[in-house]
């Protein structure tokens, strides 16, 4: 009988170390998804802003343009996962040919899983990027 009490002496140990160690990788998990959606974020951003750029640098482009232009990518909740507002500006307003056009964009950023892990912010609360294109004579 002793022989069948000492084949299972730690029954419930693995229990007890699963319920140690998930919260743990959990939060580990959930960072990698929420770095993973900021850097997707901001690459999105970055490219929104370069679009924007080279429409700028086009005779006929409108400052007005350019600005619809960076909103539709960067807005789209599908490209950026949050459909948030994003501030443009253009510089200089008016253009002429050999001026250099610097189109520039900001949006709030909030993570999805981990807001503040322990009181520290792991987020930037915006991403911004900007874009300088020269316009051909």
């Amino acid at each position: 009988m002793n022989t069948i009490l000492s084949l299972h002496p730690q029954r419930g140990a693995s229990v007890v170390e699963m319920a140690l160690l998930l919260p743990i990788f959990l939060t580990v998990v959930f960072g990698i998804i929420d770095y993973g959606r900021f850097f997707f974020v901001r690459a999105s951003v970055t490219a929104a802003v370069a679009d924007g750029a080279r429409t700028a640098v086009l005779p006929a482009a409108t400052n007005e343009e350019v600005t619809r232009i960076v909103e539709n990518a960067v807005s789209d909740p599908i490209s950026t996962g949050t459909g948030a507002q994003v501030a443009v500006s253009v510089a200089p307003e008016t253009r002429n040919p050999g001026d250099e056009v610097t189109v520039s964009a900001s949006m709030p950023f909030t993570p999805l899983i981990l807001p503040s892990y322990l009181g520290v912010q792991l987020f930037p609360n915006n991403i911004s990027a900007s874009a300088t294109m020269t316009m051909e004579p």
